[in-house]
């Protein structure tokens, strides 16, 4: 078997020959196909508990804060605008409602990278052991590898989060163009899809030891494929309480996302 350095000089070696787009996208929809297969038959359906209970403290914590936040709002304003009766009842209550909202809504807005950035070292779990069940390659186990790759995850997804969150700041500013506005949410949607599908495409390439580097061309190399993956996951956060099942389409596109390259590289004639 050759060495993960030789495979990677491999597959430097063929970077002119390129999956298709339509093959890309299909790959990228069938690993999904096959996520719950994976799932099943490895047992990981218990990697979703911890998400789940993360998730019912991340709500709390935002249900508690928000309110000590709404108490000390309404404080100032009671204090600066000397409200009393129903009047400063009213503006109590107000303002108790929205501040509740903006933490939520900041909360959705935030969930996504925030579910990928707190489940990474499960989700590198599941990516691998995804790999192992189709493959058959042991990857073994090092403490301190372990701890590297946790940062390398953490790293590549505050990093995705900082870019992430700029672009869509200029596809805010942007849709207030006439004509350019009316493109801006496909390209937002594309925008999120391309980054979250980045980090779960992370998983495999940290696993065969690619550096930052070398994973970023693999990702664009596959980037049909990377959006795809993370459309379904972007898709889920768009949807009423969308970070409530993120936790859970996060696991599921991180195995999908190991199938769809591991087939993408066999036909691309790599072994990795």
């Amino acid at each position: 078997m050759h060495s993960f350095q030789q495979k990677k000089r491999n597959f430097a070696a063929k970077a002119n020959k390129m999956v298709s787009v339509g093959k890309q996208i299909q790959l990228g929809l069938g690993g999904y196909s096959h996520a719950f297969g994976i799932i099943s038959a490895q047992k990981m359906w218990k990697f979703f508990i911890i998400p789940m209970i993360i998730n019912v403290i991340c709500v709390w914590l935002i249900w508690h804060y928000s309110g000590n936040l709404s108490d000390w709002l309404n404080e100032k304003i009671t204090e600066s605008w000397q409200l009393e009766g129903g009047w400063g009842s009213f503006v109590s209550g107000t303002t108790t409602v929205i501040t509740k909202i903006i933490c939520y809504l900041a909360f959705i807005f935030l969930g996504g990278s925030l579910v990928i950035l707190c489940m990474s070292p499960i989700y590198t779990n599941m990516s691998e052991k995804t790999d192992t069940y189709l493959t058959g390659r042991e990857f073994g186990f090092s403490a301190k590898q372990t701890v590297k790759d946790i940062w390398r995850g953490v790293k590549i997804a505050l990093k995705n989060t900082l870019k992430q969150t700029f672009l869509l700041i200029v596809c805010f500013v942007a849709s207030f163009i006439p004509v350019i506005g009316f493109v801006m949410p496909v390209v937002v949607f594309l925008i999120n899809s391309y980054y979250f599908g980045y980090s779960f495409m992370d998983y495999n390439n940290e696993r065969y030891r690619r550096d930052t580097k070398e994973s970023a061309r693999v990702i664009h190399r596959y980037r049909w494929l990377t959006i795809t993956n993370g459309a379904i996951y972007t898709l889920t956060l768009y949807i009423m309480c969308g970070t409530f099942f993120a936790v859970f389409t996060g696991g599921i596109s991180a195995v999908a996302a190991a199938w769809s390259q591991i087939e993408a590289e066999k036909i691309d004639n790599q072994t990795v």
